[in-house]
């Protein structure tokens, strides 16, 4: 399998979704129904009062839901259906109310007694806290299974505040009321257990929570995996609530089995948006290696690439210098079998010409990029030749090349080392027969972003002068956007100032 397969398998992880986990919900809802139903045959019985039970239920129910309520928010920003809007309100809510409860039940934070209100205002706060979260819920299910309409992308941030300020109000208000008029309200706790008020309101909760359940596995069944899961939640909470009222009153083993059912449903939307979590981590794990896959790939590809470059690049500076030599080796020959001097002079200075040119492939050639090298190596070598070519050794003339560390590209050494070859060869030709003296080649940065082509000698000028003046010359010092300015007392002294392209 080649890395765009992988990489397309990989953006292409079942989701959970499909008849699998239809039927992994029902064989849950199923099991769940057979364990609470063997629990109604003895939900009445007393059971050992366990401390801090209702401290217990009330922070996990908090914890769970609250996590829960910020992801669906998330996930509805997301759908912007108002099916997910109304559960993760039911959640929020769900979650807010868990701490009245905990607030108002006795014994839950202080010994024997309640920190807000009494028996009849924690009662009021539980059936209420069921009651909405059960409406809600039914409401949010309703929506999914009718209606697909979806809230507009530029609404939703303001829609979303608004829910929260609604839950937020709701509940703070039903805790106002709780705490102030409960002792006014009907009795949900008589002195033998919950009163048949209770038992009504207990009832109308849990036909909320079987209608919503119902509709999920019947009418929206798999085309939501959310719902799906909320199916289990709403499962649990139904015989959460179911075994409360067999219980009958608190600690008795029904009562105490639905804190751990109503625990156990805050926690299934919960543990399905942590299933999700682990499924992006390992969708993103193997998206991660099959694109450094890909990169490993791709960087090898360019690797050879840019060596099959490399490779092209000095065939063709080596090709470009051979034909310089060939060049050079028919100029040699020419002036070997010139017939007077002038002529033999006008091709040695073409030879020298020539040979700057082709030196200039050589040392691109050479180079560690391709691109640039360095030219002091280059320039003694180029003087190198031209006193070579100009007899320097016999005739007593030194020639001296100095410079500073200066990477040039081949549209600047070119034509340089035309100039430097012109100048020093016109300083060559200031020296008369058996004249003896020194050749100066400086090639320096100056501090204003120039560099400064000094070619100085001590020759006494004349006629042969006028060559460094000469149009090429000229023609040089305007290609590198330079100026030329010549100075003679004692000697001749062109001066070359040129822009630093590494400035």
């Amino acid at each position: 399998m080649d890395s765009n397969q992988a990489l397309a398998g990989a953006s292409d992880l079942p989701a959970g979704n499909g008849i699998s986990a239809y039927k992994a919900t029902l064989a849950i809802v199923l099991a769940y129904t057979v364990a609470a139903l063997a629990l109604l045959t003895v939900a009445a019985r007393p059971g050992p009062p366990i401390p801090g039970i209702s401290a217990f239920f009330a922070a996990g129910v908090f914890v769970t839901e609250i996590a829960t309520a910020f992801l669906l928010f998330v996930r509805f920003r997301e759908a912007r259906s108002w099916s997910v809007l109304l559960l993760a309100g039911a959640y929020l809510y769900s979650a807010l109310m868990a701490l009245p409860y905990l607030l108002t039940f006795p014994g839950a934070l202080l010994r024997d007694r309640a920190v807000l209100g009494g028996t009849q205002a924690v009662a009021w706060i539980f059936i209420l806290w069921i009651f909405g979260f059960a409406l809600l819920s039914l409401v949010a299910v309703i929506f999914e299974a009718t209606s697909q309409r979806r809230i507009a992308p530029g609404a939703v941030t303001m829609v979303t505040w608004v829910a929260v300020s609604t839950v937020i109000a709701t509940v703070m208000t039903i805790v106002a009321f709780a705490v102030t008029a409960a002792d006014r309200l009907p009795q949900q706790v008589g002195p033998h257990g919950w009163t048949l008020w209770d038992d009504a309101f207990s009832y109308f909760n849990m036909a909320m929570l079987l209608c919503a359940t119902i509709i999920i596995l019947t009418a929206i069944r798999e085309r939501n995996e959310i719902f799906l899961w909320a199916s289990i939640a709403l499962t649990a909470m139904f015989f959460g609530n179911l075994l409360a009222t067999y219980g009958g009153a608190r600690f008795t083993v029904g009562w105490s089995a639905s804190r751990l059912s109503w625990v156990f449903s805050g926690c299934a939307l919960f543990l399905y948006f942590m299933g999700q979590f682990v499924r992006q981590q390992r969708l993103l794990g193997r998206t991660r290696e099959v694109l450094e896959q890909r990169v490993g790939e791709r960087t090898a590809d360019l690797t050879n690439m840019i060596g099959q470059r490399d490779l092209l690049l000095r065939e063709v500076h080596h090709r470009v210098k051979n034909n310089f030599q060939v060049i050079n080796s028919l100029i040699s020959f020419e002036s070997s079998h010139a017939a007077s001097d002038e002529t033999r002079e006008t091709l040695r200075n073409l030879h020298g010409r020539v040979y700057a040119l082709g030196l200039v492939h050589q040392r691109l050639m050479q180079s560690s990029n391709l691109a640039t090298f360095d030219i002091r190596v280059f320039l003694d070598d180029l003087c190198g030749n031209l006193a070579s070519l100009s007899s320097a050794d016999m005739r007593g003339i030194t020639l001296v090349a100095e410079a500073d560390p200066l990477q040039t590209d081949l549209d600047v050494a070119g034509p340089l080392a035309l100039l430097v070859t012109e100048l020093v060869t016109a300083a060559f030709a200031r020296y008369g027969t058996g004249e003896r003296g020194e050749i100066r080649v400086s090639l320096r940065r100056a501090p204003d972003a120039k560099l400064l082509l000094v070619v100085g000698d001590d020759a006494p000028p004349g006629e042969a002068g006028d060559a460094s003046e000469s149009r090429i010359v000229r023609a040089l010092v305007t290609q590198l956007n330079g100026e030329l300015a010549l100075t003679r007392d004692g000697g001749t002294i062109a001066t070359a100032t040129l822009p630093d392209t590494d400035a």
